[in-house]
């Protein structure tokens, strides 16, 4: 599947003889850190601490519960959050929206007779509107209603595996069960009858394979005064994937053809292509763990190259050829391995789930106990190594056994990629250990912000001056592949002028000055480390932003905090609302901003990805260069150099 993906490579080394520390003196002129903005102080959420101790949980018959979450809410958020544990270690975050429960009670659609027990949230929902404003169901996307102007209720379940999990020889196996799970269970094993369902009352369904997780979701209008409980319906076929799926084998050849389309489809992302050429060259000549090279991986090896494999290196969408023909040369058998697949990792403690409705939060807490109290506590199958398997134990599949994803020797390389359509950019990439301890803090995000803003002074702005660029980013990314368990991957991505990609290297250059000029605030003066106003800055751009921000579309409310509560995510249940978004405490992380700086991003840790739509042509290159000369002579005169103004 590789070869058939016609991307072009070569390989050279990075010069790293330049490798001394910088310092202010070494900075040009041209390049500042931003200016601090004067603005009156902003009283920012951070304030609001939750109970975080494992002891708020208290015992409600035999369901547990977690800490309150609630005042963690945003200003414009007025629903009602509930954790609970389930007796077999399901951890779900429960959510009555009470803007649909009082239309619904309003509009004589609510059942009270259903509700028993649940005046604690009834007269919550019903008087906190006083003095607070009262939330508008009009922001929401005509999509987020059902026909009533009712926001929909939602699901959302997160299992703790993901296309780092799929073994060595069958990669692609999480995302093909994904798809499987749609096609039947033992109590409703009528194809595609969920789907039908949710069709039939207006409803929808999706589901995506990241890295470390697979997440299932759902949508469905509230329920009428007709009597109908479709949300609860809807709810017990949703729960039946988790417990009794047939994963037929008639119903796979059509299924694969479904991930087939989907890796048709990516190959033409250029995203996708420089991702999976990162994957497939991240071990270059790497040598057995075990042999010296232990902060590399410990896992399996690749069967090819006989290489060490980090999960980093898998083929995650899968095709036809990693798992049919690849398989069945080697006599594997693939429906056999997909049932295992699923024992081994779809259990309740390797779960999450969150659910959203325009109920009481007793009725739903008691719909989710009836539905998801069956699941499975522990794997139907264990692990195939046992406890010493890397990949599974702690009681949840995790990755802790293997470090950062390069090996040294893919490192200090530049690699020139064909793109498919016409653009031209320049990928900087860092590998760091992964940084989900440091949440509250985010020194990665304070280095993003810094190398990436566009002031005076800023990277951008020197390189725009030079006519070598015309936008740059810089941070941690939150998909699967560069924000893991394992490590996190600092990128800088810059659009280049063709000018820019003819000087690729004086790009590198002005963004290693800037690196020096952060190295330089640890290096002059009697106080260590970057200024406070910046951290400070931040903190209270992102309260604000938080603070009033729309509550968005309910899928995406219960997807995102379901994937807040995924395990290898390793955010406190009391911070599942506002714990990626805010920051906390008073000054920047220096000491970690500090190893950051020095330790890892540097020309040795460095990996360097040029697309460009240049390369690979049949045209004399030269006489291109030549007309670009006069283009950009010719632009020159039009904006008589005011076009990005001096620096």
């Amino acid at each position: 599947h590789k070869q058939n993906i016609r991307t072009k490579l070569s390989v050279r080394p990075w010069s790293t003889s330049d490798s001394r520390p910088w310092s202010k003196r070494d900075t040009p002129a041209a390049l500042s850190i931003p200016r601090q903005r004067r603005h009156r102080p902003i009283q920012h959420v951070t304030a609001m601490h939750p109970a975080e101790d494992p002891s708020a949980f208290g015992p409600r018959n035999d369901v547990s519960r977690g800490p309150d979450v609630d005042p963690s809410r945003s200003q414009l958020d007025k629903k009602l959050y509930r954790h609970i544990e389930l007796p077999n270690g399901l951890k779900c975050l429960v959510i009555c929206d009470t803007a649909t429960l009082r239309a619904r009670r309003a509009g004589g659609l609510y059942d009270d007779e259903s509700d028993e027990g649940s005046g604690e949230e009834s007269a919550a929902s019903d008087g906190e509107d006083e003095g607070e404003g009262r939330e508008s169901d009009d922001d929401d996307g005509e999509e987020d209603e059902d026909d009533d102007g009712l926001r929909k209720a939602a699901a959302a379940l997160l299992v703790n595996v993901g296309s780092y999990h799929d073994p060595q020889y069958l990669q692609g196996i999480s995302h093909f069960l994904e798809h499987m799970l749609f096609l039947g269970t033992e109590t409703f094993p009528t194809e595609n009858e969920y789907d039908h369902f949710l069709s039939r009352h207006g409803g929808s369904n999706n589901a995506y394979t990241e890295m470390e997780h697979t997440l299932f979701h759902f949508a469905i209008p509230q329920d009428s005064s007709s009597g109908t409980k479709t949300v609860w319906k809807g709810l017990e076929m949703f729960s039946d994937f988790f417990k009794r799926p047939l994963l037929k084998g008639n119903a796979a050849e059509r299924e694969l053809g479904a991930v087939q389309s989907e890796f048709e489809l990516n190959r033409k992302d250029d995203e996708c292509r420089l991702s999976q050429v990162m994957c497939h060259t991240c071990g270059m000549d790497g040598v057995d763990p075990m042999g010296g090279n232990a902060g590399f991986c410990q896992g399996e090896r690749d069967d090819a190259t006989n290489r060490p494999s980090h999960p980093f290196a898998k083929f995650s969408w899968g095709n036809e050829k990693s798992l049919k023909i690849d398989p069945e040369e080697r006599g594997i058998d693939v429906l056999k391995e997909l049932r295992d697949h699923y024992d081994r990792h779809y259990y309740a403690r390797n779960m999450r789930l969150v659910v959203m409705a325009g109920y009481e939060l007793d009725e739903i807490e008691q719909r989710v106990c009836e539905h998801f109290r069956d699941v499975p506590a522990e794997p139907r199958l264990p692990s195939k190594d046992g406890d010493s398997d890397p990949i599974v134990g702690k009681g949840v599949t995790n990755l802790e056994g293997y470090g950062l994803p390069f090996h040294p020797s893919s490192l200090g390389r530049v690699h020139r990629i064909v793109p498919v359509r016409d653009h031209h950019t320049l990928t900087l990439t860092w590998q760091f250990p992964s940084l989900r301890a440091h949440w509250r803090t985010k020194p990665a995000d304070v280095i993003g912000h810094l190398i990436g803003h566009e002031a005076s002074g800023s990277v951008l702005s020197v390189l725009k001056s030079r006519k070598y660029a015309m936008g740059l980013s810089a941070g941690v990314g939150d998909e699967g592949l560069s924000d893991a368990s394992t490590h996190a991957l600092f990128e800088v991505g810059v659009s280049l002028s063709k000018l820019g990609v003819r000087n690729w290297e004086e790009v590198v250059k002005v963004i290693f000055e800037y690196i020096g000029l952060l190295r330089g605030h640890f290096l002059d003066g009697d106080e260590e480390g970057l200024p406070d106003w910046i951290y400070k800055e931040l903190r209270d751009v992102a309260s604000s932003s938080y603070r009033f921000a729309d509550e968005g579309d309910v899928t995406d409310v219960v997807e995102d905090l379901c994937e807040n509560m995924a395990p290898w995510y390793g955010l406190p249940d009391a911070r599942v609302l506002d714990g990626t978004s805010l920051y906390f405490g008073d000054r920047v992380d220096n000491e970690m901003v500090k190893l950051l700086l020095f330790d890892f991003l540097s020309p040795e840790n460095l990996r360097v990805d040029l697309m460009s739509s240049i390369f690979g042509r049949d045209t004399d290159i030269a006489a291109e260069e030549d007309d670009e000369e006069e283009s950009d002579a010719e632009e020159e005169k039009k904006t008589d150099g005011d076009a990005y103004g001096a620096v």
